[in-house]
Order: structure tokens, then sequence, then C-alpha cells
């Protein structure tokens, strides 16, 4: 179990004490707000300066606005992050993401690839409405256009889950567990946190996801011993819905009916059942 644990208790004899957690907590998510504040204050005008030809360029002015608002709004706090831990903590970043000494990309790879497909395949037997919505986005830019959004989109994208899973299921998750001595304990704990970070989007559906997401994402940390899934998985969630579908632009459903949430219950067990397949079958980090 000690073993199993690895990852989640790297904090556990933390010789800095209770300040570091609330000082890094606190300067992490201070720095995280200002700069979400300094987005919605001045992204606007930035496209603007970045697009000269803003108003007849959709996808440039779309693609550059989701590019600032995600790197602008979580780039800051996640380099916060990483140097809190290197400076402050005295351990490497790495040890941030996973147990072991290097990232398993492919691990993340592999996750990245899976649920973007089953949350395709979900979408068109539970909600097919929802992927008429993504067929009629898909007709609206020309490939180059494509390629432009996909890469606005996924570096963006990147550093917003980046930051959200690092955050929450790596630094906090590992420095919960030094004051919750249980690690299902420590996931409910993250998972709510996650979920209370949420607050702004309408209706509760978001809050319903989250939540679902939180523990399915914790439980994968303790499971594989670092977030490489689950890093994976919050790309593709976010990179499906906010590239294909648009979310990002119209926002997220307020409400939720039976089909999404069935959708939403075989998204979650398509998740855990990839990462009971992944140590099952690979063991070994360097096969990963």
């Amino acid at each position: 179990m000690a073993e199993a644990l690895k990852f989640v208790a790297l904090m556990k004899n933390n010789r800095a004490g209770l300040w570091t957690t609330l000082g890094g907590g606190f300067l992490i998510f201070v720095v995280w707000q200002l700069s979400i504040m300094w987005v919605s204050l001045h992204a606007p005008a930035l496209v603007r300066l970045l697009n000269p030809s803003a108003a007849t360029s959709g996808a440039a002015v779309e693609g550059v606005a989701i590019f600032i608002s995600l790197v602008g709004g979580y780039g800051p706090a996640l380099l916060v992050l990483f140097a809190w831990r290197r400076l402050m903590e005295q351990r490497g970043v790495v040890s941030l993401i996973s147990a072991t000494r290097t990232i398993r990309w492919g691990m993340m790879v592999a996750s990245f690839w899976v649920i973007a497909v089953w949350g395709l395949v979900l979408t068109a037997l539970f909600t097919p409405d929802d992927l008429d919505v993504i067929l009629v986005r898909l007709t609206q830019f020309s490939p180059v256009e494509w390629a432009m959004l996909a890469l606005f989109y996924g570096l963006g994208i990147a550093i917003q889950a980046g930051f959200e899973e690092v955050f929450v299921r790596g630094w906090l998750l590992q420095h919960v567990y030094r004051f919750v001595p249980n690690a299902i304990g420590a996931i409910v704990v993250t998972a709510l946190i996650f979920t209370t970070l949420h607050i702004g989007h309408p209706g509760w559906a978001t809050y319903v996801a989250a939540i679902a997401f939180g523990l399915a994402f914790g439980w994968s940390v303790i499971r594989l011993n670092g977030l490489e899934a689950a890093l994976g998985a919050h790309i593709a969630n976010n990179l499906v819905g906010g590239l294909l579908a648009g979310q990002m632009l119209t926002g997220n459903a307020a409400t939720m009916d039976g089909s999404d949430f069935a959708l939403y219950s075989a998204y979650v067990l398509g998740f855990l059942a990839f990462v009971e397949v992944w140590v099952r079958f690979f063991p070994n980090p360097s096969r990963a």
C-alpha cells in the first residue's frame, strides 16, 4: 500500500511545516485569480492588437482570444507553482506530476486519445443533438483555419488543464494527505475543492461533472502513482468540448437530463476502465 501511495504521500514528512502549505496555496491562488482578472480586462484589446483584421477573420480572433485567455489566465500561476515546489519545497517539478523519475508521456497520450474518442462515441449514442453541433461547427472553417485553431486551443488547454491537475491532484492532494491520513478522504477533499473552483458557472450541471471527474481523477492518481492519465483525460475533455463543440464560447449547459447523466456516467466509467487496464497491463513505468 505504501508503494501505491508513493506519489500522494510525497509531502507527508515535509519539514517546512504548515506555513509552507498555507503560504504556497495562498500565493498560487492569488496569482491565478489576479491573472484571470487581468485577462478579463485586457484580452479584447490584445486580440485586436494581434489581429488587425479582426473584423473579417473569425478563426484568427477566436484562436488568439482563447490562447491569450487560457495561457494568460493560468500560465503565471503554473509557473509560480513550479517555482514553489523547486525553491521552497526543494523537490523536482516532476514530483508534482509523477512518482517516477520522468513523466510517463505514453500514458498521458494514450489517456488523451482513449477519452477523446470515447467522449465522441458517447455523444453520438446519448446526445446526438450535441454531435450535430460539432458537425455544423466543422463546416465553419477551412482546413488551414482548423489547423490554426487546433494549435491555439491545444496549447491553451494544455496550460489550463495542466494547472488545474498539477495544482489540485498534484500539489494540493499531496499536502491535504499530510493532514487527512486516509487517501480516500484526501481525494474527496480535493474533489470538493476542485468543484468550488468552478463557482461562477450557471446552473448545477458543471458542479456535478466537476465532482465526478474530481473523484475519478483523484482515484487514478492513487492507482497509477501520478497525474499522467488524469492530465491526458482532462486535456481531451476540454479540447473536444472547447475546440469541436465551441463550449468555451457558449459556456457549459446549466442543467443535465437523463441522457446527459448517462453520458457522464459512462464517460467516467470509461476513464476508470482505462486506468484499471493500464494498471494490469503496464505495471512497469519503463513501459509507459
